[in-house]
């Protein structure tokens, strides 16, 4: 046994041409940059409608 720790082998992109901190920013940002799913906003457009109704309520009370 030579000591070392057995490391995972690295993604193709990763070799030999960026860091891999810059690769992982770089693969984070593309995730920023995807388009959020309209289930999910319809959902989120829900919610909010949901709690200025409640809060109306509130208000009238």
């Amino acid at each position: 046994m030579s000591g070392k720790k057995d490391l995972p082998e690295r993604p193709p992109e990763w070799r030999d041409k960026t860091p891999m901190g810059e690769a992982l920013r770089a693969r984070y940002q593309e995730i920023l940059n995807e388009p959020v799913p309209e289930k999910l906003k319809k959902l989120i457009e829900a919610l909010k409608e949901k709690e200025r109704r409640e809060a109306s309520e509130d208000d009238s009370e």
